[in-house]
């Protein structure tokens, strides 16, 4: 079996980071596969590009332009034989792949919350319908990462049940794992945490109104990691709420992100939709307790490994408050995360996305 891999984004993403470890799962599973990824000089990620079976594709930005023309570059920057099964990471490497017509080809779309929750002020929502409605035509199988991605997938793509199938992210347990020299957690302020997007799906707003009820009465501090906080209206909302206690990090770079966990004592994640929910499991998986809401597939990915509560600041806040004063209930929540992290590996993921490939070769 031949496969090739093909991603649109940098491997500091969390579609680019997928792409590699599926990549770096296939090679040590003895597939003669290929990683195709965007290559930038200079770029963090320049890094990967020592390995033989990683090859880089050139491409320029141009602005607004760029997820038009970057199907374009892909196809230009890449070699395929016709034995190759071709795997695409998201719908724009989707589009490269989608014209070669003598390989067997399988997109993963994670899901297709674009489709019915679109971010707000998004301009290339068309275009990712009609390339959906592209990869339908032709009939291409799709990879989602929950059983709840595929419901939606079916249901506002109308895509065909039996091309639709469910592969659940993985979990780097090598990376993710409880701090074995002592719990990097200040001692006398209780920390909270998110990491994630900062787009208004997120939902962020409501974990800064939630905490606006606790600041005043605990002694508690809010550390938000993710891109480009001043981007967003954040920011001026912690000024509207007067919060004293919030940080913003920027971003986090993928090796320093367990510390960052385990520096937290619970992570908060009110996100309104989420096709898996990447951020609570690696939470769990190094022993930072989780306080989530209920959207999308967090309910089904996290099982019983988290607290959840409703969409609803005072329901937020008082269960912020129950597991910063109930010790009890963090260590309860810490060893159901731990169990509930351990079912989600990155092998597993590989093993069953080999067992799509043969079925569509």
């Amino acid at each position: 079996m031949k496969v090739a891999e093909i991603t649109c984004q940098h491997l500091l993403s969390g579609i680019g980071r997928y792409g590699w470890e599926l990549a770096s799962g296939m090679q040590e599973k003895g597939v003669l596969s290929t990683f195709y990824k965007p290559f930038k000089s200079g770029h963090p990620d320049e890094v990967y590009h020592r390995k033989d079976w990683v090859h880089g594709y050139s491409y320029r930005s141009l602005r607004d332009l760029h997820p038009y023309l970057l199907p374009w570059f892909i196809k230009k920057g890449v070699n395929f034989t016709k034995s190759e099964i071709l795997h695409a990471h998201w719908f724009l490497s989707g589009l490269a792949i989608s014209s070669f017509k003598k390989n067997p080809k399988i997109i993963t779309m994670h899901d297709v919350s674009l489709l019915h929750l679109p971010e707000k002020g998004s301009r290339y929502i068309s275009y990712y319908a009609k390339s959906i409605e592209r990869f339908k035509k032709l009939e291409i199988p799709l990879i989602v990462v929950s059983e709840n991605a595929k419901k939606d997938t079916i249901r506002y793509a109308a895509y065909p049940e039996h091309l639709v199938h469910v592969v659940h992210n993985g979990i780097n347990h090598e990376q993710f794992f409880p701090e074995q020299n002592g719990i990097k957690r200040p001692t006398n302020t209780y920390r909270f945490i998110y990491s994630g997007g900062l787009g208004a799906r997120k939902n962020v707003s409501l974990l800064l109104r939630a905490f606006k009820r606790i600041e005043s009465k605990f002694d508690v501090e809010l550390v938000i990691s993710g891109a480009h906080p001043e981007r967003t209206a954040y920011p001026e909302l912690v000024k509207e709420l007067k919060l004293n206690r919030v940080v913003f990090t920027g971003f986090i770079e993928d090796d320093k992100m367990a510390d960052f966990y385990r520096a937290g004592h619970t992570m908060v994640f009110p996100s309104e939709y989420e096709g898996f929910g990447l951020a609570p499991l690696e939470s769990m998986a190094c022993g930072t307790p989780v306080l989530s809401a209920k959207g999308g597939a967090l309910q089904e990915t996290s099982g019983n490994g988290a607290l959840y509560f409703e969409y609803d600041e005072e329901d937020l806040a008082v269960k912020m408050i129950q597991v910063l004063e109930n010790r009890s209930l963090r260590e309860e929540l810490t060893q159901k995360g731990l169990q509930q992290a351990s079912r989600y590996s990155w092998e597993k993921t590989v093993d069953r996305t080999l067992e799509i490939y043969r079925r569509i070769s």
